[in-house]
C-alpha cells in the first residue's frame, strides 16, 4: 500500500514540471535527483569500506548535469576537471592504503552515473520544439514504467526461468518478454499521441532498445546494492527505495535517446 501512496503523490507532480514547467525547474528537478542519487551511491560504498570525496562529488553531480543546458561548460570539460580535482584530492590526503584506489573510482563513477546519465535526460527534454521535448520525456517514461509493469506481472504469471539469479533472484525471463512487449506497445501508443513525425518502426525499434537498456541498467544497480550487501540505496521514498532504486532504468535509457536524437537530427541545442 505504501508503494502506491507514494506513487500517487510523486506522479502528478513530477507530471506537472514535465508538461508545463519551463526548462530550468526541469533541470532544477534534475540536480535534486541528482545530488539525492550520488549520495546514495557514496553510502552504498561505505559498507565495503570506500570513502569518497564526497564535496568533490557533490559539486562535480551539479555540474555534470547542468553540462547540458545551453551556455554551460560542456560535460567532456567537466569531466577531465573531475578527474584532474579528484586526483589533487587524493594527493592531498596523503594516505596510501589498499582502499585509496577504490576511493577515487568511487568518487569519479558516482557524478557519472547519478549526474551524467541523469544530465542526458535534461538533454532530452531540450530538445526542440519546446513541447517535442516535454513528450519525448514522457516517451521515454512510459517505455520505461509500462516495461516494468509488463515484466512484473507476466513475471508473477507465467515466469519460470531466472534471468539473472544471482543478481537479481526475481527476475525472469519470462517477465523480460512481457516487459520488452509492454514497452514496445507503450512507444508505439506515445508516437502516435505525442510524436506523430516518428516512424512506426522507429518507435519499436526504440521501444525494444530502451526496454533492454531499462532492464540492463536495473540488473546493474541490483548488481551494486548486492556487492555491497544491502536492499535498498535509501529508504527515501517509502516502498520504492531510493533515488537509484526508481531510476535505475532511466540511468540506462536516457543516454540512448539522447544518442538517438541527436544522430537523427532532432535534437535542437
Amino acid at each position: 500500500m505504501s508503494r502506491v501512496i507514494t506513487a500517487l503523490l510523486l506522479l502528478p507532480p513530477l507530471l506537472a514540471i514535465i508538461l508545463f514547467a519551463p526548462a530550468w525547474a526541469f533541470l532544477l528537478l534534475a540536480e535534486v535527483f541528482g545530488l539525492l542519487g550520488v549520495r546514495e551511491f557514496f553510502e552504498i560504498a561505505k559498507p565495503i569500506g570506500y570513502r569518497a570525496f564526497r564535496s568533490i562529488g557533490y559539486f562535480a553531480t551539479v555540474f555534470l548535469i547542468a553540462s547540458f543546458y545551453p551556455g554551460l561548460p560542456p560535460a567532456g570539460w567537466v569531466t577531465l576537471a573531475l578527474l584532474l580535482v579528484v586526483g589533487l584530492a587524493a594527493v592531498g590526503r596523503g594516505d596510501p592504503k589498499r582502499e585509496t584506489a577504490g576511493d577515487v573510482a568511487i568518487t569519479i563513477m558516482g557524478p557519472l552515473y547519478a549526474g551524467l546519465m541523469i544530465g542526458t535526460l535534461v538533454g532530452v527534454r531540450l530538445t526542440g520544439p519546446e513541447d517535442t521535448g516535454r513528450y519525448w520525456v514522457l516517451f521515454l517514461l512510459a517505455v520505461i514504467m509500462m516495461g516494468d509493469t509488463g515484466a512484473y506481472y507476466v513475471g508473477r504469471a507465467l515466469g519460470r526461468r531466472k534471468l539473472a539469479p544471482s543478481v537479481s533472484p526475481n527476475k525472469t525471463v519470462e517477465g523480460l518478454l512481457g516487459g520488452v512487449a509492454a514497452s514496445i506497445v507503450a512507444a508505439l501508443a506515445a508516437s502516435h499521441l505525442l510524436l506523430p513525425e516518428l516512424t512506426l518502426f522507429h518507435a519499436a525499434v526504440l521501444g525494444l532498445t530502451l526496454s533492454l537498456l531499462g532492464v540492463a541498467g536495473d540488473l546493474f544497480e541490483s548488481l551494486l546494492k548486492r556487492s555491497a550487501g544491502v536492499k535498498n540505496a535509501s529508504e527515501l521514498m517509502p516502498g520504492h527505495g531510493g533515488v537509484l532504486d526508481r531510476l535505475d532504468s532511466v540511468y540506462f535509457s536516457a543516454p540512448a535517446l539522447f544518442a538517438y536524437l541527436q544522430f537523427t537530427g532532432k535534437y535542437v541545442d
